[in-house]
């Protein structure tokens, strides 16, 4: 219940993002994205390779670069040039050594075959289409150990903290972990650890044995 006393602090309406919060600045996000606690759960390992998948304004970039440490390596990544502009000059800014901007497309994120530990999608789920093939494909991406871990605004909200999911914005977990089914995936963990956002996390389907 503790969550619950912030919601006058975070109330208002906001841009996308499927999230309605008064504070936009890092600080503000921390309170329900509560991204050292997500690094905590993902449990990355220094020298690892990993993909921020729809990766915004580069939120999650610094705690997964520190989480990998620099023989680790992250890729940023987003389908609008804009975007990658500004990822490329935060990365620059703050001396993101291990981070790489890439300009993917709509279909293919354009990263580099059987490398990925994980990739992380936050807040990016609901925008990609024919997910079944997308993912399917991003398959080919993941080394031996990958994962795609997804953090998506949860459509089942209500009550209260329904106030905070933007309508068309969000997502039902059952329907995520179907069409990751008929991708090739299974669920490996699910966790209610934020306060409004599903918390799950896929790995491929081990071949049938015949």
């Amino acid at each position: 219940m503790r969550f619950l006393i912030l919601i006058p602090i975070w109330l208002s309406l906001s841009g996308c993002g499927g999230v309605s919060q008064l504070d936009l600045s890092a600080s503000g996000r921390d309170r329900w994205q509560r991204p050292d606690d997500v690094v905590e759960v993902l449990a990355l390992r220094p020298g690892e390779s990993v993909a921020d998948l729809g990766s915004g304004d580069g939120y999650f970039l610094p705690h997964l670069s520190r989480a990998v440490g620099p023989e680790g390596r992250v890729y940023a990544v987003e389908v609008e040039a804009d975007l990658v502009e500004q990822l490329t000059a935060r990365v620059d800014e703050e001396s993101l050594e291990n981070v790489e901007v890439i300009l993917g497309t709509y279909d293919d994120p354009q990263l580099p075959d059987r490398e990925l530990d994980t990739v992380l999608i936050v807040n990016t789920y609901h925008h990609i289409e024919e997910r079944p093939a997308y993912f399917a494909r991003l398959a080919t991406d993941l080394s031996d150990r990958g994962r795609v871990v997804v953090i998506e605004p949860n459509e089942e909200l209500s009550g209260v903290l329904g106030l905070f999911v933007e309508e068309g914005h969000a997502s039902v977990q059952a329907d995520i972990e179907a069409e990751m089914r008929q991708a090739g995936y299974r669920v490996v963990e699910s966790t209610d650890q934020l306060p409004i956002q599903i918390f799950v996390t896929f790995e491929r389907e081990p071949p049938a044995v015949h």
